[in-house]
């Protein structure tokens, strides 16, 4: 994306400069009044302030049948016998409409709308690159700011927190999380499955009063077992271990009358094939499952990419992300969910059970990155 600031002495002067110097498919994003001093600050001068942008992408978007933006308007050259034609309205509402995050935009980083911007909406860019959030999610936050003209403090706080939410998937606040009988949990090594589970196992026994089961398919890991076990005799609730889909079927005939059953997966590397065959070789992951891919805060991102592709054939209803404790950074996490949209189910914050355990929403993830 190429950015530019023009200052000409009218709306029209400042249109002709905006398409020589970016081409006829540039779009205005932000126009004002400004009064610059002339004769050694003697004279002032009313003049049109205007930020515009081209997408570089725009071609790209155009062959794909994509919406473009639309182009700055031809106005008719000015001719000395005839009358000036009317000035082009810009009002905030006729601003055109820039494309979503979803298409890249292209451009040279290291001269990153210096000069152009101002020095409260550059504060907002390196803020939330520090978050770790992507080009295309910065310049969609920075347009929307530009086209609502919130350029204050107060109004950049109310604007961005309503831009960033609004990527994310929604959330019907009246809807349970655990709201299927069989829960089920898989990720890759580490990422503390067996441990959430558990917590959400207890929340669910404790604080809603229902009749819980465990089942595991982690046969790999004895201590995995055992420490299940441990919360199973904790919680007063029956465990079974499948080792294949027929013991899985055994398993879900025997606990046919309890409301919720947790179902933990062994840790295995995402990168291989066998994994994801094990996993749904043993568990039926149809309309009665509710699956969690669970992964851990302080993970790269594209690590965290490639894990989401490799599931792909997996029905994955939401995210836990767990270790949220251990990381100063939340753009990760919130990259992750606004490209797959995929919506976060819990945050894990520590290893007590069943305490440090939140319930995710798009609103509290946007707080947390922008905090």
């Amino acid at each position: 994306m190429k950015m530019k600031k023009i200052t000409a002495n009218s709306m029209q002067e400042a249109t002709i400069q905006i398409r020589q110097q970016l081409g006829k498919d540039a779009v205005i994003l932000n126009s004002k009044t400004v009064v610059k001093r002339k004769l050694f600050g003697l004279k002032k001068q009313q003049m049109v302030e205007v930020i515009a942008v081209l997408d570089q992408d725009f071609e790209e978007r155009a062959g794909k049948g994509l919406n473009p933006p639309a182009p700055i308007p031809v106005l008719p050259k000015k001719e000395p016998v005839q009358k000036q034609p009317e000035e082009p309205s810009f009002a905030p509402e006729a601003v055109k409409a820039v494309p979503p995050h979803s298409q890249p935009l292209e451009y040279a980083r290291n001269e990153r709308h210096a000069g152009i911007l101002p020095d409260s909406l550059m504060a907002v860019d390196r803020k939330l690159k520090d978050q770790g959030l992507d080009d295309a999610i910065r310049d969609e936050c920075l347009k929307g700011l530009l086209t609502k003209g919130a350029v204050k403090e107060d109004q950049i706080k109310k604007e961005l927190e309503k831009l960033l939410t609004e990527m994310l998937p929604a959330h019907t606040s009246d809807e349970p999380m655990i709201r299927s009988k069989y829960i089920v949990l898989f990720g890759s090594t580490g990422a503390g499955k067996t441990t959430t589970i558990a917590k959400l196992a207890a929340k669910t026994a404790i604080q809603q009063q229902k009749n819980i089961a465990f089942i595991t398919t982690d046969t790999y890991r004895i201590a995995a077992i055992e420490q299940l076990k441990t919360y199973a005799e904790l919680l007063n609730a029956p465990l079974e271990v499948c080792y294949s889909r027929e013991d899985f079927v055994k398993a879900q005939q025997t606990f046919k009358d309890y409301d919720h059953i947790f179902i933990d997966t062994a840790g295995r590397n995402f990168k291989e094939e066998a994994y994801i065959k094990e996993l749904t070789d043993i568990i039926p992951f149809d309309k009665s499952i509710q699956s969690f891919l669970v992964m851990s805060a302080t993970s790269k991102y594209q690590d965290m990419n490639a894990m989401v592709k490799r599931f792909e054939h997996v029905p994955i209803h939401q995210f836990i992300f767990t270790k949220v404790d251990e990381t100063d950074t939340m753009g990760t996490i919130f990259q992750i969910i606004a490209e797959s949209q995929i919506g976060l189910g819990f945050l894990t914050n520590g290893q007590n059970v069943p305490e440090d355990i939140l319930e995710g929403s798009p609103l509290e993830l946007t707080r947390m990155v922008l905090q």
